[in-house]
């Protein structure tokens, strides 16, 4: 679970508001309110990913949500939409249907009055779109590659531009960026992108690409990953450094060497190696003396 000082989405000012209606006035215009029950979880499309803004969950994580739905109830509604006849799809409540799902193929009864909205199959996705993330972010329950998943599914989008985006989650567009590519960072930052925060790990990421060519990816992260901001910052800023071409160099081959100068020097230097240039072309070395 993501720690709330390290995610942006959760630590970001007063969501600006990108509906005219609250969710109460879209549930009422655009959903009706029913019962959860097995025979409407056979109607729901697990593989319509629409909405879905989660990755995955392991089975410690489906048992824990299960054995507490099962002793406490449904608490949080789930939200779903009407597809073609008989059919639904989620829009937010994944985890959730499917921990109950499950909790009725066991036989197990589930307490879930009045816990699912449908909406009707023409309600704009806009408003479904911002109660799909209004939903999630309520409970602080995205994890930042969730966020990064959700993102580059909005992103793909052509309806939709990154001033939407950024505009709808009220953040920057460096912000925006640092979220959507934590995704395609290497499995040993994705691994431990909770811990680090969107910002430290994609410093990690600029290090990993650095160093790569020198290191094992696992070698670095495992090197790198305690240092603070300002550390990476300085460890980036140094690489960069010795990256850059020197000024003056000697690359020495089989035949001689190749002396390069890349910098503005007095005319008197000039004069010099032009002299020690004539000489040398009259096998003359006597200027080592």
């Amino acid at each position: 679970m993501s720690r709330l000082g390290n995610n942006p989405l959760l630590n970001r000012g007063p969501k600006k508001e990108t509906i005219d209606l609250p969710k109460e006035k879209i549930v009422k215009q655009y959903g009706r309110m029913v019962h959860m029950r097995p025979e409407l979880l056979d109607q729901v499309d697990f593989e319509d990913l629409t909405f879905i803004n989660r990755l995955s969950m392991d089975d410690s994580e489906l048992n824990e949500l299960k054995e507490s739905i099962s002793a406490i109830g449904l608490l949080n509604i789930i939200y779903l939409q009407e597809k073609e006849e008989g059919t639904f799809r989620i829009i937010s409540g994944l985890r959730r249907s499917s921990a109950i799902k499950e909790l009725y193929t066991e036989e197990v009864e589930v307490k879930a009055k009045d816990r699912v909205v449908i909406f009707d199959k023409n309600t704009p996705y806009s408003l479904l779109d911002t109660i799909s993330i209004d939903e999630n972010l309520k409970r602080k329950n995205l994890t930042l590659l969730e966020q990064s998943y959700k993102f580059n599914k909005e992103a793909a989008r052509k309806d939709k531009s990154i001033e939407d985006i950024i505009t709808g989650y009220n953040i920057s567009k460096k912000t925006y960026y640092r979220i959507k590519n934590a995704i395609n960072y290497p499995i040993e930052i994705r691994e431990i992108i909770e811990i680090l925060g969107a910002d430290k790990a994609e410093l990690l990421n600029k290090v990993v690409n650095k160093l790569r060519s020198e290191k094992t990816t696992s070698d670095i992260v495992k090197e790198y990953k305690d240092f603070n901001r300002d550390e990476l910052r300085d460890l980036l800023k140094n690489l960069n450094l010795s990256e850059k071409p020197k000024k003056i160099s000697i690359k020495y081959t089989a035949k001689g060497f190749n002396f390069s100068v890349k910098k503005k020097v007095p005319s008197e230097v000039k004069d010099y190696f032009e002299k020690i240039k004539e000489m040398m072309e009259k096998e003359d070395y006597t200027f080592i003396k």
